[in-house]
């Protein structure tokens, strides 16, 4: 907990950690999957932003604290996993999250122009 303290006091808000597992877990549990594929897809309604600090906290933490907080991120991941497919034309240097979603027929990109 010290490590997540120290962290937030010096390169995130105080909470900042908190509050992005509570709106991760809030997007991926069930009775949420309309919160999945939105009808607004900023990064803060679609899970993108949450889930992006939580990688930024588990890759600032020191080893011993980032288990810590990894038990609790991963049964959500796993979740996510479960619910979505991977997206066929997201661009691969995107995070794993955002190459996910939910499946209703994927379509073929659209062709320069057409």
């Amino acid at each position: 907990m010290t490590a997540v303290v120290a962290l937030e006091h010096t390169r995130l808000r105080p909470g900042e950690i908190a509050a992005s597992l509570a709106a991760w877990r809030d997007a991926v549990l069930p009775g949420t999957l309309d919160r999945l594929a939105p009808a607004c897809m900023c990064p803060e309604c679609s899970g993108d932003a949450p889930r992006r600090r939580l990688d930024r906290a588990l890759a600032a933490l020191p080893r011993w604290a980032r288990s810590h907080l990894y038990a609790l991120v991963l049964p959500l991941d796993r979740r996510f996993r479960a619910l979505t497919t991977p997206d066929p034309h997201a661009p691969p240097d995107w995070p794993w999250w955002r190459r996910r979603g939910v499946c209703r027929g994927w379509s073929s990109p659209p062709r320069p122009g057409r």
